[in-house]
């Protein structure tokens, strides 16, 4: 008896430890940071902005530990919608679409260095006639690496509220749609959804998915 206690003991003992451990993986090994999966210039005409883009990289990466750590928040996957986590997450949202801002930045330009553009003529580009398709560039880039990271997520539900469903909504808006530009995803803009993926013979769920980006973003 006395032996079968010892080993249910340590059975539970092992279960915490690795339990524990787990979660210290989560939180603090390489998978728990976040990482561009763009190509960047890092010789960008502006180097504050490459000092900018890992500090808030750096910034990003220490609020989601610190959100866990102190309060047991997990900002990327959020379990509850306490008011706790709400105001968590936007903060989280706002530190993830400034490290997408620059990151879209820097990305942009290596794609117009790739076509031999050199540092005066990404310059040029942004300050000039360029402005309005430079900033439709970002837009569009950020739409297509945020649904990448979490498609699921991404395909958005009745209350989501983040960045990625402002920009969203910002594209329905350009193709027509009467809807507000508030980063909620809510009745409306789902409506909105679902009538753009009818008008393109997809299936009108009013779920975002690669294909209706595709025809969102044309």
């Amino acid at each position: 008896m006395k032996q079968l206690i010892i080993l249910l003991l340590s059975i539970i003992v092992l279960f915490i430890g690795i339990h524990v451990y787990t979660n210290y993986q989560r939180f603090h090994g390489v998978k728990s940071e976040y990482k561009t999966q763009a190509t960047l210039d890092l010789n960008y005409y502006d180097t504050s902005v490459i000092t900018n883009y890992y500090r808030a990289v750096e910034e990003l990466n220490s609020y989601v530990r610190m959100q866990w750590a102190e309060n047991s928040i997990d900002v990327r996957l959020p379990q509850n919608d306490t008011q706790e986590t709400k105001d968590a997450l936007l903060e989280y949202n706002k530190k993830l679409a400034e490290v997408k801002r620059l990151e879209n930045k820097l990305s942009f330009s290596a794609q117009l260095k790739k076509q031999g553009f050199n540092n005066q003529d990404v310059q040029v580009c942004e300050q000039t006639g360029s402005t309005i398709k430079y900033n439709d560039w970002l837009s569009n880039n950020f739409l297509i690496q945020t649904y990448r990271t979490n498609p699921e997520k991404y395909s958005l539900k009745i209350g989501d509220y983040n960045s990625f469903v402002y920009e969203l909504q910002k594209k329905l808006v350009q193709k027509g749609y009467k809807i507000p530009v508030d980063g909620l995803y809510r009745d409306i803009t789902q409506k909105a959804v679902g009538q753009f993926e009818l008008k393109h013979n997809l299936l009108p769920d009013g779920k975002v998915d690669s294909m209706m980006l595709a025809y969102l973003l044309k």
